[in-house]
């Protein structure tokens, strides 16, 4: 019997690179809420600058008549992050049985796999790093409308740049304990002058038209099931600025940094697909970003 390497035949390469990168770039949630760099060429380290703040007390007002005043220099102070790139990878096989008739539609649909495996990788990535945050909101309750004020209150106060992203798990969105919840019910004062779950009805009117991806005080928010676990039935997702997480990346063109190669195993007849993602995530200013640290449902599926 014949054996077909169906990583070559009828363009089965091309078309599992193309399917990988498209379903990368609809699955990963996290790299347009960051800081993307790509290594020059013969380095896999890239460096992130980070310039210290200057404030009020730096800038001079001269009397009346002064203008001719030489200016005093102020320093402009740097710091770097390095981050060494990193091999991200999987492997997939596929048996020449499975490809019998069809090869070119299993190959788009192993690249979709590969793209889906190499989205939740970075994803989970960048989340890992959430716990990092020095600055923590939320209860051990339900997320509330006041929580995302208070995370945009310390953002502010800590002058980090927009715009903000928030990334919460979809428990901490929707559902009986998520921010849906507090959003859609009905504005209600309490005794103390503050409102109670509910103070912001007209946001979440638009909450819910806009589904999945929404804005709210000019925080754009994403959900991801790899925001990861807090204590028992809790959950740790962030909000910050692309200032506060950077992501060093090698790029094969247009920004791609996946690569899909094949190999044959003739005595298995079979053929490896293998997705390379090449980036490493790291932390640039921790005061830009809040971990939101909040309960959720827990879910029991038989």
């Amino acid at each position: 019997m014949a054996n077909t390497d169906v990583g070559i035949a009828a363009g089965g390469l091309g078309k599992t690179i193309a399917a990988a990168i498209v379903q990368f770039n609809k699955a990963a949630v996290t790299p347009a809420t960051l800081t993307m760099a790509a290594a020059q060429a013969g380095s896999n380290v890239v460096q992130f600058p980070v310039y210290a703040k200057l404030g009020v007390s730096d800038v001079t007002n001269e009397a009346t008549g002064d203008e001719d005043t030489e200016v005093a220099a102020t320093s402009i102070t740097t710091a770097a992050t390095n981050v060494e790139v990193l091999r991200n990878h999987i492997n997939a096989r596929v048996t020449d049985l499975a490809a019998h008739g069809n090869a070119d539609a299993l190959m788009v649909n192993a690249g979709q796999v590969l793209g889906n495996a190499v989205a939740a990788e970075m994803d989970a990535n960048v989340c890992a790093l959430f716990d990092g945050f020095a600055t923590t909101k939320g209860t051990d309750d339900s997320l509330r409308f006041i929580d995302i004020m208070d995370a945009l209150a310390a953002l502010e106060t800590n002058d980090a740049p927009r715009p903000y992203s928030a990334v919460l798990h979809p428990q901490q969105m929707y559902g009986s304990f998520g921010l849906s919840n507090d959003l859609g019910l009905t504005q209600t004062a309490s005794s103390t002058g503050a409102f109670a779950h509910g103070g912001a009805l007209s946001v979440g009117e638009q909450f819910y038209k806009a589904g999945f991806v929404t804005s709210i005080a000019g925080i754009d928010f994403y959900t991801s099931p790899q925001v990861i676990d807090g204590a028992t039935g809790r959950k740790k997702g962030a909000i910050y600025s692309k200032t506060a997480i950077g992501v060093g990346y090698i790029d094969f063109g247009a920004g791609n940094f996946i690569q899909i190669a094949t190999e044959r195993n003739e005595l298995g007849a079979s053929t490896n697909i293998v997705a390379n993602g090449y980036w490493a995530v790291s932390e640039l200013v921790d005061l830009h970003g809040v971990e939101i640290h909040t309960e959720i449902k827990i879910l029991e599926y038989n």
